[in-house]
């Protein structure tokens, strides 16, 4: 009924994620939290979605019930600006709704810890334990004390930081034109107005509220970004910048109006934060991330740091100090002098810095990497994921594979899925996505024609599989 993923408890609205659930979840998170002793003031907001400022106005119903202080948001935030929030007001736990970007139809609910990271699986696992036992004869009855429940801007610290941690002399001082696109989500008078605060000629496309998206998921694909591509030609802007409907993941569009992979933008800004600013500690990535990650980390004699899927594993990581920089396929990328979590916002306008530092096209600086580290192209393809397609992807994952593709297999990896390493470097990932029903298949190599031939087999794997268990059923 409720499982945290690799980002936060997601449903579609009125099936999983009700009013009713959604207290159960608020509601064992205040036990987990007395539990641990780590009661105080708790942080509350939401997106843009239709029922999220609902359901934040439930949370703050719960915790003050019990004798918290909470403090709300005056309007929705993006998650990083929320995770800011609870860091620097030293709350106990941060809540924010927000399906990220998923459809409209979904909400969801994320938590941050007093140190400004994603609540890590130890948290959600204990939640979801909580969750389990009192879910039968869960009262959701309950008695707020508006006394405790307080309302507050709480971006004014992490507006500051973006006009602190970016060098807004050198994007000022290259004549940058930069399109924006927020996708209709929270990044709305953040991600523009930091911008042009700070002088930069800036042309804004989908910077209203609305709970649908324009009729789409609010995710930073090349298909959802057309109008921002459109913007860039208008304008005649170098780069284009967007960010999904929470504002954790970013999109970039270069002045060809081409749509640059986020494998890419991470290599690229993973270089120029460990070249260029000079930014010490290791790089940290998750399994599904590209190994132009590895090639950097190893060219500047830092430590290289493979997590499974999901940017919450790098926040233990990130307060260790064993790594500054987490990277995360799916458009994540979090820098610790700014902010240990993932954060979309700034890794835009890192992107804007970077183009401004280097005076070069976009195009021109992938192949400067390509040429330093070696070319590797990457790939994601989503599936929907039926429970048959669940169960193959069990017995895949207990095959033994000895070559893959006509490679021998180097690695496999089942932590998560199936992970098949191989012997020239190329490598393919598939598993069940854990925020929503999809099978997503990662694979990288050096040619496009060997993407497509990992791509293939692995889903011919997968088709085996489920005709495999179609004939036992039957």
């Amino acid at each position: 009924m409720v499982h945290f993923g690799t980002s936060g408890w997601r449903g579609i609205v009125g099936q999983d994620f009700t009013f009713r659930n959604v207290r159960l979840v608020l509601d064992a998170t205040h036990e987990v939290l007395r539990r641990r002793g780590e009661l105080g003031e708790v942080i509350v907001s939401y997106d843009t979605r239709l029922l999220s400022e609902k359901f934040a106005r439930e949370a703050v119903a719960v915790f003050t019930h019990y004798g918290a202080t909470t403090v709300m948001s005056e309007r929705d935030l993006p998650s990083p600006c929320v995770a800011y929030a609870v860091r620097e007001r030293g709350a106990c736990l941060g809540v924010t709704f927000t399906a990220s970007h998923n459809p409209a139809e979904y909400n969801g609910v994320k938590l941050f810890t007093r140190a400004g990271t994603a609540a890590e699986k130890e948290f959600t696992d204990a939640i979801e334990a909580v969750v389990a036992s009192r879910a039968a004869a869960f009262d959701d009855f309950y008695v707020p004390q508006p006394s405790l429940a307080k309302t507050a801007p709480l971006a004014e610290g992490y507006l500051a930081s973006l006009d602190r941690d970016l060098d807004w002399d050198a994007i000022a001082a290259s004549g940058l034109v930069v399109a924006v696109d927020p996708l209709f989500g929270t990044a709305r008078e953040f991600l523009d107005r930091v911008l042009i605060a700070h002088g930069v000629d800036t042309h804004v496309v989908h910077n209203t509220k609305d709970p649908y998206f324009g009729g789409y998921a609010p995710e930073c694909t090349p298909q959802n970004l057309g109008g921002l591509r459109e913007k860039v030609r208008v304008s005649g802007a170098r780069i284009g910048l967007a960010t999904d409907g929470d504002a954790d993941r970013f999109g970039v569009i270069d002045d060809k109006c081409r749509s640059i992979s986020p494998n890419l933008v991470i290599a690229l800004l993973a270089e120029y934060l460990v070249g260029r600013r000079g930014t010490a500690g290791g790089i940290g990535r998750t399994v599904a991330t590209t190994r132009l990650v590895d090639r950097i980390a190893r060219a500047a004699g830092r430590e290289l740091v493979e997590t499974p899927v999901g940017f919450h594993h790098f926040g233990s990581l990130f307060l260790s100090g064993r790594i500054s920089v987490g990277t995360e396929e799916s458009a994540g990328l979090g820098v610790a002098a700014h902010l240990p979590e993932r954060d979309g916002i700034f890794a835009a306008l890192l992107m804007a810095e970077l183009v401004a530092v280097e005076r070069k096209p976009l195009d021109e600086l992938v192949r400067g990497l390509f040429a330093r580290h070696g070319t590797l192209v990457s790939r994601r393809v989503q599936l929907p994921l039926s429970e048959r397609t669940r169960a193959a992807m069990g017995k895949v994952g207990k095959r033994v594979f000895k070559e893959f593709s006509g490679q021998k297999v180097t690695r496999a990896d089942r932590r998560d899925g199936i992970l098949l390493e191989l012997a020239d470097g190329s490598w393919v990932l598939a598993r069940a996505a854990r925020t929503e029903p999809k099978l997503r298949i990662y694979a990288e190599a050096t040619s496009s024609r060997q993407l497509r031939g990992l791509v293939h087999e692995m889903r011919l794997a997968v088709r085996e599989a489920e005709e495999g268990a179609a004939h036992v059923r039957d």
